[in-house]
């Protein structure tokens, strides 16, 4: 144990010796185990919170919804699903699932976005299944049944600032009165009815009464959502419920999809593993800059202790006992970097806590303090900067004694810098010296580089995700607005014929200078497989003068039916122009709108990163014997319009269920890009810290290893400044002398009376009150003073003092000393005559 003390001890004056450095390097590991454990703590904070949420709200288990355009009696609906499922069933909610348009504008700005209806069932007061949690205001209770009253989802509420007790528009001219704020389980992140997770779009809850009514399907519903028993086996009562509808309501085609398909609920999730990859690249490339940073400094206090360990072990000191010093000194190094990086670590969880609370509404944000990251962030911190260290003390012990006391070996060879000499510089001898003290120490230059190449790379992988991300969005609008940039979609409230009135005054209306029919429906490519991938299948006419999607591969023939498959779907489904593809899609019969599946052929690629695009002409719809069926208009304002205008007029008419601008997509997608760019600018900010203190630590150790270097260049009238260097040119004797390597030619002076000398001082000596020892110093500096180390008229003083004892050693101090005193006749009264 006193042994331990010891070498403790003794490495706490090496860690004393070398503060700033160590400080530096402590801090590198501490912003990269800090941002591998404030980073960590956030996955597992949502991971966490959204189990609280899910749980909180009663998420179903199973959910059914009926195709498009099906509805159900809701007490025959309700009674077929609990008679199929039995005792395995807990609770069940019928709701009705409606788009609408709402018109939420005020008298600073237009809100007319689209939106979605949900009827809920309140006649029980608080909900079985997929509650509702208020954020402002109140709930939904029995007597709302009604009463046009909803609770506005508090994504779109916030955006618009938009508070209880205010008065929202829907389709059909209906004003609601907003009770409240809230969220649901499906809507935690809001996807529109086209897919975009990011579109500018309402959710609003109200009594299924209230629904029914203003949609005009009184007492039917066509959707259901299941809570079964805790015992219950899921994939069994799936079977179950899917045999009794099918036996119940016979040709009426639906979807039962189990809680962990849920399209919000995979996306939360699935980013919490992508985002955790990203967070442990991120924090690896900073560990490894700490790791190189430990091995420099560890180098560096090796080859100061390089004449010491030979010593040691020509007495015999055991090479372990050697080690463990210089060991000491990288594991309290690692250790101090752990502490900082508890700091570091619990200030970016601050900052990140406040982002996502900010970014992402929940009902329960927990965001307590993880021992079990900050612990795997420790160790992380802890092993691999001592790890860095045991190369260079492993390499030391290996010499021979003689070869670590030998006082030449370091100087062996110079590294790589007899290149310098081969290279054209311009510039004297002075002038190559940084490119020579590169390449003395080709290692150590190289880890540098290293270490702050990944910060860097880093920094440029983090802003590379944005551009990657902006120019994604840039190419999807390049791709969808194409010539037309300012038509919009105006999605009808259900299928109507072409030819019919709602149709026909649409697209006769004054503000649209053109417009044609399409068709949209959801579809599924490769179904039941795992490549299997949700689209939009849009019906248009591939003769349209308004817009067609480009072309990659094939062309848009309409000789057959086939599809245009957007270029990252083909890729993951591995197929191109020409090949076929299995696609599930809705298909109209007697009974109803059922689901199918058909082969059709790819007939082109196009280049719409959003790969749920797909396309098919308008011609071949009794595909799907929807022949002269249409539920979507594209339109282009007239002159004189803008595209606000044609949604003001077109809000409101019969049929109208939302009237979209396709830019506001993508407008709607880099605003919520801004409220992301927080957690990207504290990425930003420990980056930059992490390179500056790499090359400040670099720096350190150099110009601690030369700092007898300039010592003695100084000494010998080597300028400090760019005045000195300027009077060096109007001294051309001076720099001749310098750049030869010999010492600036010592300048005239007057001869300075010795008081010994003096005519008529009697006094010796010794009993002059002025010590040998300073005398020996004054002279020391009077002669420095003369070769341009200490202060003069026309140059500052030296941070030596103008004193090379101070910088270098005294040897060279006395060697100066005797050297004045035989140039001026003096003799050297700093040592002992021999």
């Amino acid at each position: 144990m006193p042994r331990l003390g010891l070498r403790l001890r003794w490495s706490w004056r090496d860690l004393r010796s070398r503060w700033l450095q160590v400080a530096a390097i402590a801090l590198i590991i501490g912003i990269g185990s800090g941002t591998y454990s404030g980073l960590s703590s956030v996955s597992e904070w949502r991971r966490t919170s959204y189990d609280a949420s899910y749980e909180q709200l009663d998420m179903y288990d199973l959910r059914v919804t009926l195709a498009e355009a099906n509805y159900l009696d809701t007490d025959e609906f309700v009674a077929a699903a609990r008679s199929s499922t039995g005792d395995d069933l807990d609770a069940l909610e019928p709701r009705l699932i409606e788009s609408t348009q709402v018109d939420a504008s005020t008298e600073d700005e237009v809100v007319l976005v689209p939106g979605r209806l949900v009827g809920v069932d309140v006649s029980d007061g608080e909900l079985d299944v997929n509650g509702i949690a208020v954020t402002a205001g109140r709930s939904l209770d029995e007597s709302d049944r009604t009463e046009p009253s909803v609770i506005l989802d508090e994504n779109f509420a916030d955006d618009h600032m938009i508070e209880p007790t205010a008065s929202i528009e829907l389709t059909g001219g209906q004003a609601v009165e907003v009770v409240g704020r809230g969220l649901s389980p499906e809507n935690f992140y809001v996807i529109g009815d086209g897919g975009s997770i990011f579109a500018d779009f309402a959710v609003i809850y109200a009594p299924l009464s209230t629904v029914q009514e203003l949609t005009g399907h009184s007492g039917e519903s066509n959707d259901l959502v299941v809570r079964i028993a805790e015992d219950a086996d899921v994939d069994a009562v799936e079977t179950e419920l899917r045999t009794g509808l099918e036996e119940t309501f016979p040709g009426v085609g639906f979807t039962i999809t189990p809680r962990a398909e849920d399209r919000v609920l995979r996306i939360l999730y699935d980013d919490i593993e992508g985002d955790q990859r990203f967070y442990n690249i991120f924090a690896i490339m900073i560990l490894a800059g700490a790791a190189f940073a430990a091995f420099n400094l560890t180098v560096r206090i090796v080859e100061s202790q390089r004449r010491e360990i030979g010593i040691g072990m020509a007495l015999g000191v055991p090479t372990r006992t050697i080690a463990t010093r210089t060991v000491l000194v990288g594991a309290q190094v690692a250790l101090l970097g752990v502490v900082f990086g508890v700091g570091v670590g619990l200030l970016i969880g601050a900052g990140m806590s406040s982002l996502l609370r900010d970014f992402q509404p929940l009902p329960s944000w927990i965001t307590e303090f993880q021992p079990g990251v900050f612990v795997v962030g420790a160790l992380l911190g802890f092993l691999l900067p001592l790890i860095a260290t045991l190369f260079p003390v492993w390499r030391a012990v290996r010499v021979t004694p003689v070869e670590a006391i030998s006082t030449t070996h370091r100087t062996k060879g110079g590294g790589l810098a007899p290149i310098v000499r081969r290279l054209p510089l311009p510039g004297s001898s002075v002038g190559e010296m940084p490119f020579r003290n590169v390449l003395r120490e080709p290692r150590r230059a190289l880890l540098t580089a290293l270490g702050i190449a990944a910060a860097i790379t880093t920094l440029i992988g983090v802003l590379g995700m944005i551009d990657s991300f902006l120019a994604t969005i840039d190419a999807g609008d390049d791709e969808i607005l194409g010539t037309a940039p300012d038509r919009l979609n105006v999605d009808l409230d259900s299928f109507y014929p072409e030819n019919d009135p709602v149709v026909t005054d649409l697209m006769d209306s004054d503000s649209v200078r053109a417009a044609e029919p399409a068709l949209q429906v959801g579809g599924m490519l490769a179904p039941d497989t795992d490549d299997e991938i949700e689209v939009l299948l849009t019906a248009i006419d591939f003769d349209s003068d308004l817009w067609t999607p480009t072309t990659l591969d094939g062309s848009l023939d309409q000789s057959a039916p086939g599809l245009v498959l957007a270029e990252k779907a083909a890729d993951d489904l591995g197929v191109g122009a020409g090949d076929t593809v299995l696609v599930r899609h809705p298909s109209l019969d007697g009974s109803g709108v059922n689901l199918v599946d058909s082969e059709l052929p790819v007939l082109a690629v196009h280049p719409n990163p959003y790969r749920f695009a797909t396309y098919l002409d308008l011609g071949h719809r009794d595909l799907m014997n929807l022949d002269g069926v249409v539920n979507q208009l594209r339109v282009a304002p007239a002159d004189g319009f803008t595209p606000e205008d044609v949604q003001i007029d077109l809000f409101g008419r019969p049929g109208v269920a939302s009237v979209e601008p396709l830019a506001a997509a993508a407008d709607s997608i880099r605003d919520q890009i801004e409220e992301t760019l927080g957690i990207f600018t504290i990425i930003e900010a420990a980056v930059l810290v992490l390179a500056l203190l790499i090359a400040f630590n670099s720096t350190a150790i150099n110009m601690d290893e030369r700092a007898r270097e300039h010592a003695t260049m100084f000494a010998y009238g080597l300028p400090r400044a760019l005045g000195d260097a300027r009077r060096d040119h109007r001294e051309p004797h001076r720099r001749s002398v310098r750049d030869a390597g010999g010492g600036p030619r010592r300048p005239s002076r007057p001869r300075v009376a010795h008081p010994r000398s003096s005519p008529g001082h009697p006094a010796r000596h010794r009993d002059h009150p002025v010590s040998r020892g300073q005398h020996g110093r004054d002279g020391c500096a009077a002669r420095c003073r003369g070769r341009g180390g200490g202060a003069t008229a026309d140059a500052p003083p030296s941070p030596t003092h103008g004193h090379p004892v101070d910088a270098t050693n005294r040897r060279v101090s006395l060697r100066s000393s005797r050297s004045w005193h035989r140039t001026t006749g003096r003799r050297d009264t700093t040592r002992p005559a021999a």
